[in-house]
């Protein structure tokens, strides 16, 4: 003797709609971080290419200050700085340091100003590759040089949704006054 389960198609289709709403709001959900930026392409303008440079912006800004801190906290805990000349530094408080004993070696009364653009950014979700040029205009009494530069750069977001630097290199163009 088989018993007969009868389920009111009302209740069933309740059922079947709030199992389709969960499935909703979690899909929804998961749609939260998604970038609005083309994925895995070259950007050389629009938005995606000027959210970049916001985010160059704030390096520039503290370097111009002579604000090693400033600099520093751009980069992520474990970047690594490749300047010209140099070994590697490897670290945050390290890339500090390294602001703070060699990025300003001027006599007093100097002004530098550095500039950067980013020229090309690819996106990939919460990671960017960008390359740029540059330059550092540097001021003395009684002359005025110029130094170009290019660079490259792999950031990423970090937990508060801050882009952070994790390998920078660059090197020199050639030195014009």
């Amino acid at each position: 003797m088989k018993s007969k389960i009868k389920i009111n198609p009302i209740i069933l289709l309740l059922f079947s709609v709030g199992i389709l709403s969960v499935g909703y709001l979690i899909g929804c959900q998961s749609n939260v971080g998604i970038p609005s930026y083309p994925q895995g392409v070259i950007l050389n303008s629009g938005p995606g290419l000027e959210n970049i440079q916001a985010a160059t912006d704030q390096f520039l800004q503290a370097w111009n200050k002579r604000d090693a801190a400033g600099c520093a906290i751009t980069y992520s805990q474990d970047a690594i700085f490749m300047p010209q000349g140099y070994t590697s530094v490897e670290g945050r408080d390290n890339i500090r340091d390294f602001f703070n004993d060699n990025e300003w070696e001027v006599i007093e009364g100097t002004v530098m100003n550095i500039e950067e653009e980013v020229e090309e950014v690819i996106y990939f979700g919460d990671w960017a590759v960008m390359r740029g040029l540059g330059t550092i205009t540097t001021i003395e009494t009684d002359s005025k040089d110029i130094n170009r530069f290019k660079w490259v750069m792999l950031s990423r977001k970090n937990k508060a949704g801050e882009w952070e630097s994790v390998w920078d290199i660059f090197n020199d163009i050639e030195a014009c006054g």
